[in-house]
């Protein structure tokens, strides 16, 4: 019967090659198309993920900081620096009082503080750690702030008396979102000029209080202390300042709100302003 059929209807066999054909044909098309396609897909997805998610590249052949001054003074303080903001971050975490624990592991990760106490809203001595010092230290004024302590993390200042100078670092703790008290570190810091790599060339001053820390011995001081640091600050947070024939890259920093100074000799004669700000 199928013999008979394509026989008796020749145009049939014809027609169905043709659709087979044109099938075939189709399909080949479709298949070069969506190929195609795919390939141009991936490229735009790959270029789209370049953009959000770049692959990382290391650049070994990096100068670094180019300015020889700027160079040589963040060799010197980043590692005094980097201490600070540590001893910072931890204290940011603290909401509710200390507990035993938290004390301990405090003079753990930071061996070189002179200690810790916290007290209450009336300026009550709570945790005293150690319980003498050498230093003295009235506590009233710490509590006195006016503000709203929900929005200070720190606060900080230097005392200075005949034993030498010694920074405190206060941050509130709170209950039922009350305040209820301060907790505060205290350390001298003289002790940080044991970070740098090279205490002698490290200036660590805070013009405010005339305090004035290196490892030097000949370093003139009060001269150093005479510049207008107000002007200069109120102006930049880097510079170079110049006593007698010395030269002196600077920046500035702040330790919670106590502004401190960092320098070191100058060892080029770049303009002051060719220089760049660290963060």
């Amino acid at each position: 019967m199928e013999f008979r059929a394509l026989v008796r209807y020749p145009g049939l066999h014809m027609k169905f090659n043709n659709s087979v054909r044109f099938i075939a044909l189709f399909s080949v098309l479709m298949m070069l198309f969506f190929a195609s396609g795919c390939e141009y897909g991936s490229k735009v997805w790959q270029d789209a993920q370049d953009y959000v998610d770049p692959n990382p590249v290391i650049n070994l052949d990096s100068a670094g900081i180019q300015n020889p001054n700027d160079n040589k003074l963040a060799l010197l303080f980043t590692p005094v620096d980097g201490k600070v903001l540590s001893l910072i971050n931890v204290l940011s975490t603290v909401d509710s009082h200390p507990d035993e624990n938290w004390f301990k592991l405090l003079f753990m990760r930071y061996p070189w503080i002179s200690g810790v106490f916290t007290v209450d809203e009336e300026a009550s001595v709570l945790v005293k750690l150690p319980e003498t010092g050498i230093k003295p230290f009235k506590p009233g004024p710490l509590v006195e702030y006016e503000g709203d302590w929900s929005e200070i993390n720190l606060k900080s200042f230097i005392n200075y008396s005949e034993f030498g100078p010694e920074m405190y670092l206060c941050t509130p703790f709170f209950k039922d979102a009350d305040f209820k008290g301060l907790v505060v570190v205290h350390f001298d810091p003289r002790i940080l000029l044991n970070f740098c790599p090279d205490p002698q060339k490290l200036i660590i001053m805070q013009p405010d209080g005339g305090g004035i820390w290196t490892g030097s011995d000949k370093l003139d001081k009060e001269s150093l202390l005479k510049i207008d640091w107000d002007e200069l600050l109120d102006a930049a947070v880097r510079g170079v300042v110049k006593v007698g024939e010395i030269r002196y890259v600077w920046l500035s920093r702040y330790i919670g709100d106590t502004q401190i100074v960092y320098l070191t000799k100058a060892i080029a004669d770049e303009d002051e302003d060719d220089g760049i700000l660290f963060f």
